[in-house]
This record gives C-alpha cells, structure tokens and sequence, in this order.
C-alpha cells in the first residue's frame, strides 16, 4: 500500500519561488531545521515536501508569536550544545585544579560544622557554669567571649579551604569577625 503524499516535491529553486524567497534563505532555513525530503549535493538538487516546508514554516511563525524561548532551532541548539559541553569541560578542570567545590561536598562539609557548632555550644553552659560563680560581668564577657572564639576557631573548613585573603575573610564575616562581635 502506497502512502499518500501531502504537497509537492520540490527543488530548491522551485520552493524558494513559491514560498517568495531566495535560494539563500531556503539554506537558511535547512540549518534551521526546516524538513528535507534529499538534502542537496555537488550536481544533484535538494528535494522538498511543499506541504512539510509550509508547517514548518507556520510552526515557527506560532513559537516565535508566543515568545516561547524553550524553541529553537537546529543551530541555536547545536550551538548551546557546543557551549554546554565546553562549560563542563571548563568546569572538570576547575574541579581539578581546586579552584571549585562540589555543592554535595560543601553541603556535608556545613552540616558537620553546624554539628560541631551546636554541641559546643549547648554544652558551654554547664562546662562553664563552676568558673562564673565569683566573677564580675567583665571577667563573665571575656570568658565567654573567649570560649566562643575557641569554638569558632575549631571550624574544620576554615583551615581545608581557606578564603583567599584577610580582607576578604573580614567582609564575609569570617571567624574574626564574628569573635569580635
């Protein structure tokens, strides 16, 4: 059983001449994604479908009146390919180098110190409790200020993963900066 052919085979000539354009933007359009029936070669003519042309066509012209931007075309998704795969190529390296950190490494990373910070905290209170009873307030604010400092100081990814310089430790409100709050 023969399957019935909607439109007319054409050559690249004949469907620039009805659709109104030139052979340039039929090429256009073929890298676009536009269906061939039989792409063209040296001395043999592309062949195609007048009726697949023309639903491409108003398919483009719909996506592009709905501002969909998760359309597009065959170059444009070649390209972001391109660029998506060299941006992972990019970022290996990085990873590599050290210059990056995986977000499940930093992820465990902050609950351990979040872990750590809390325990020593909760447990402040009753390892100082003895050494505050005959103390004035200031000495109570320096040795709590001091214990704090300590328990800052233990953070385990200050040391593996240092901030590039002091400056920017204190702008981020680095350890430093939080025991001189």
């Amino acid at each position: 059983m023969v399957e019935k052919v909607d439109g007319r085979i054409v050559s690249q000539s004949e469907l620039a001449a009805i659709m109104g354009v030139s052979a340039m933007t039929i090429r256009a359009w073929e890298r676009k994604g536009m269906p061939v029936v039989h792409k063209g070669a040296r001395g043999r003519p592309g062949q195609y479908n007048t009726a697949d042309v023309i639903r491409w066509r108003a398919e483009q012209a719909a996506l592009a009146a709905t501002g969909d931007t998760h359309a597009m075309d065959m170059e444009e998704a070649r390209r972001r390919k391109t660029a998506a795969e060299a941006a992972l190529v990019e970022m290996d390296l990085a990873l590599r180098r050290g210059e990056l950190v995986e977000v499940e490494v930093v992820g465990r990373l902050v609950a351990e110190e979040y872990a750590t910070v809390r325990a020593n905290i909760m447990a402040m209170s009753g390892e100082m409790a003895p050494d505050l009873e005959h103390r004035t307030a200031l000495e109570i604010e320096e040795l709590l200020s001091t214990k704090v400092t300590e328990i800052l100081d233990a953070l385990a990814a200050d040391e593996q993963y240092p901030l590039e310089d002091d400056a920017e430790a204190g702008a981020v409100g680095g350890p430093e900066a939080a025991a001189e709050a």
